[in-house]
């Protein structure tokens, strides 16, 4: 069927709330990508500019949503630095990215009541040991990603991110509402859980020249 048709749900004989497109959303884990840009021991950073460029012209579609996920242990702060305001600048000034920042989670850690249930302290320095979590990063992506493809119905994913926690969404976006769904990061980086629903895995490690910012 033409994407340019309307959509009909088979079990209600109504058309859906809107028709397919073919233009492609980009949805990114700022804390994830980061990662994979260090790991390549780099002295320069990511233009992500440069990226979406890349990936408008290496498959063709052009990118209508894209959302950047982070977190931080002051978000009034971090939505006020440089970084972040630039990727909110349109093309072709700036990625035109919607930034979402979370609060990062610190919680205490203790020994199981089994083994005392006292403080884990550092054995050196006294410091008690935290969890540190973004687990609101990957809430909020997942809720963003859904309603976005919602209300764009677009067919191209672009998904930088490597957590299974994303597993079930993408399984249902891909095998559901037929979106082709490209992964972007490393092999080593990305979930197994992941992988099979991938048409395609933009490594990073091998276009990092052409995505460095001078």
């Amino acid at each position: 069927m033409s994407v340019a048709m309307t959509l009909f749900d088979s079990s209600r004989n109504v058309p859906s709330s809107a028709p397919a497109s073919d233009e492609a959303a980009w949805f990114i884990d700022g804390a994830y990508l980061y990662k994979v840009w260090q790991s390549l021991k780099r002295s320069d950073r990511l233009d992500y500019l440069k990226l979406r460029q890349h990936l408008e012209a290496k498959f063709g579609k052009a990118i209508d949503d894209a959302y950047y996920f982070n977190s931080d242990p002051d978000v009034a702060s971090a939505k006020q630095n440089a970084f972040h305001s630039a990727l909110a600048y349109r093309p072709p000034d700036g990625p035109g990215i919607r930034v979402k920042l979370y609060w990062l989670q610190k919680k205490p850690l203790y020994w199981p009541t089994s083994w005392g249930g006292g403080p884990v302290i550092h054995p050196e320095t006294g410091r008690h040991f935290e969890l540190i979590q973004q687990k609101a990063v990957d809430v909020g992506l997942a809720f963003h990603l859904m309603r976005s493809h919602s209300h764009r119905k677009w067919r191209t994913l672009f998904l930088a991110a490597g957590d299974s926690d994303f597993h079930e969404v993408v399984q249902h976006l891909v095998e559901n509402e037929d979106v082709q769904l490209v992964l972007i990061g490393s092999d080593q980086t990305i979930s197994s859980e992941l992988l099979p629903y991938a048409r395609a895995i933009v490594k990073i490690r091998d276009i990092a020249d052409d995505l460095a910012r001078a």
